[in-house]
């Protein structure tokens, strides 16, 4: 039997952990169990607190003098400030990107297009991942590294709203047919067009949200 290192087994407690809280397996606002959550997880209480104390810097979970762990929360406010920098950072990246994009960026769109639409969206982790390589697939023709940096950690500060969304609207809402039109736009190379298709691609996703979570706001302002 080959016992892994101490730092593999702290990494692989991170993620598992961060793919909880991103999935809201972990519910936004609940309180974390450390013996509960390292016994799940089959890892020691030191390598858990060590993966909630990087997620406390990456803003999903927050650390209370006294009490231990939360779960970030979540709320319209925040949700609505998110919305607001991504579209706007995403569409200045996009901008660049299709302005700059080769035959190899094409080939890349193309193919994680035809990998997201071939995935049912109620099959949640398989299609959050596939949905995450499209749309860094959109953008990585953009030369600009920060401006990619900072999409990144945006588009994965949206990700508990997002599976959210996904859960609650995925019958009212033809998401395939968004994801084509900004395909055809980015390889059209009609970078107007491309860039406005995506801001609303982002704002509906936000719009639908909005109008599910009202209706549960204990869920997002936990006591």
């Amino acid at each position: 039997m080959i016992v892994q290192p101490a730092k593999s087994l702290t990494q692989a407690t991170y993620e598992r952990l961060r793919n909880d809280v991103l999935s809201c397996v972990l519910r936004p606002g609940d309180r974390v169990n450390v013996k509960v959550l390292a016994e799940r997880y089959n890892a020691s209480a030191g390598a858990l607190r060590e993966a909630l104390s990087r997620m406390v810097s990456e803003g999903m979970v927050i650390a209370e003098p006294q009490k231990g762990f939360r779960i970030s929360a979540i709320s319209l406010a925040d949700l609505n400030d998110l919305t607001r920098a991504r579209m706007e950072i995403e569409a200045s990246c996009l901008q660049h990107a299709v302005d700059n994009g080769t035959l190899a960026w094409e080939a890349g769109l193309v193919v994680a297009h035809h990998c997201l639409s071939r995935i049912d969206p109620r099959d949640a982790d398989e299609w959050a991942a596939a949905h995450t390589a499209f749309h860094e697939a959109l953008v990585n023709a953009c030369p600009n590294t920060w401006l990619l940096r900072i999409r990144s950690m945006l588009f994965e500060q949206t990700a508990r709203y997002r599976a959210m969304s996904i859960a609650m609207t995925a019958r009212d809402r033809d998401i395939g047919s968004e994801h084509q039109a900004l395909l055809d736009a980015a390889l059209a190379r009609e970078t107007t067009k491309a860039c406005e298709l995506l801001k609303q691609h982002i704002h509906t996703t936000s719009l639908m949200l909005v109008e599910c979570l009202q209706s549960v706001e204990p869920f997002m302002n936990p006591t």
